[in-house]
């Protein structure tokens, strides 16, 4: 990941959706340190996400709301990449040998399946629609299992814990930090 292209953000969520197996193959073979798979990988991925979510809150509510939604949605999707990383790398920490690696992969591209759909799931107004593209961003689990099963030699046991630890983290983290986000800087009461 040399240089940012946009259609190339998207196509490794994508490939980790349709073709996990194959995918987890391809990025247990690559050499990416922490810092620049944040940034060349994850944060491209959150800013397009969330300008997404504001387009399509720009059809229905006011510029001001739609706006501070993308940017609470930008900055929840990083904080709770993080620390599901942070969380899950202190998991594996004594369990597997290169757990900083793992922990890292396995947050950020299951969390790189999370945004899009939990952007979207935002993005739209109340709905259907929201409520399946919230259902789709639980496919985030389906790649973090694939993940797990291909780049740790971990216990069933702990391969349980990890998935319920990393997958809760990876979901419930950036919703925690939206809504807290969204009370403090009262946005709500902007849409009213």
């Amino acid at each position: 990941m040399k240089k940012l292209d946009i259609k190339g953000i998207f196509t490794r969520p994508r490939k980790l959706l349709l073709h996990p197996e194959t995918e987890w193959q391809v990025i247990g073979r690559e050499n990416i340190e922490g810092i620049e798979l944040f940034k060349n990988f994850l944060v491209p991925l959150s800013v397009l996400s969330s300008a997404c979510a504001i387009l399509l809150r720009l059809l229905s509510t006011s510029p001001l709301y739609a706006i501070g939604t993308g940017i609470i949605l930008f900055m929840a999707s990083i904080v709770g990449s993080y620390i599901a990383y942070r969380v899950s790398r202190e998991y594996l920490s004594n369990k597997v040998a290169a757990a900083n690696r793992m922990a890292l992969r396995l947050a950020v591209y299951s969390s790189a399946v999370f945004i899009p759909f939990h952007c979207l799931s935002s993005g739209f107004s109340e709905g259907f629609i929201s409520q399946l593209m919230a259902i789709c961003s639980l496919l985030c689990l389906r790649t973090l299992y694939v993940g797990l099963n291909q780049l740790t030699a971990l216990d069933v046991q702990y391969r349980k814990s990890a998935i319920v630890i990393i997958g809760l983290l990876v979901i419930v983290s950036p919703i925690i930090i939206q809504q807290l986000l969204m009370i403090m800087f009262r946005i709500p009461t902007i849409y009213a």
